[in-house]
């Protein structure tokens, strides 16, 4: 993949969990960004001309293939070392998130407690959260402030995560030997 559709890519990738409005929304779009990336390296290491390759590998790639599941994709990807251990950790660890919040869809909040000690379990949120934003309470304060204080809260939440899928999306679409 050139640098171009790389930077591309990204922006698309910004664009999309920017324009999510709540945190069902952005981790449902955080899933189809993680199948799409996944889907590209599938295709560039499994996908090729040759014709014994695509006759064996093309009906485990369809829909309705062994393959066809991100997270039967995503252990596949691991286990042929495309994939690194906390990249693969974290990915299963936004689908989880997807599906608990679509249990809930539009109630639960980037800022709720639950969400918050399911993203202390992923490893690329730790390098571009704050740990402050874990403990964070606001303090007894007017009302108005309060809620400014919760909606910056949720906003550095919403940041680190997009900078966290981010970061994950650039090694699925790295350069592999196989591809």
């Amino acid at each position: 993949m050139s640098e171009f559709t790389r930077l591309k890519f990204d922006i698309d990738v910004v664009e999309t969990l920017s324009e999510a409005a709540t945190a069902y929304d952005f981790f449902t779009a955080s899933f189809d960004l993680f199948e799409d990336a996944v889907d590209i390296l599938i295709q560039n290491v499994f996908r090729k001309d040759d014709y014994a390759v695509k006759y064996a590998v093309e009906p485990l790639l369809s829909s309705d293939g062994p393959l066809a599941h991100l997270s039967i994709r995503i252990k596949l990807l691991y286990g042929l070392g495309l994939l690194s251990q906390d990249s693969y950790q974290d990915i299963e660890a936004f689908i989880e998130l997807k599906e608990f919040v679509r249990s809930d869809k539009e109630s639960i909040e980037f800022i709720s407690p639950s969400i918050l000690e399911r993203l202390k379990s992923i490893r690329a949120m730790s390098s571009v959260m704050p740990p402050s934003v874990y403990e964070q309470q606001p303090e007894e304060s007017s009302h108005y402030i309060v809620k400014m204080k919760l909606e910056q809260s949720k906003n550095i939440i919403k940041s680190s995560l997009i900078l966290a899928i981010t970061d994950i999306i650039k090694e699925l679409h790295k350069d592999t030997p196989l591809s």
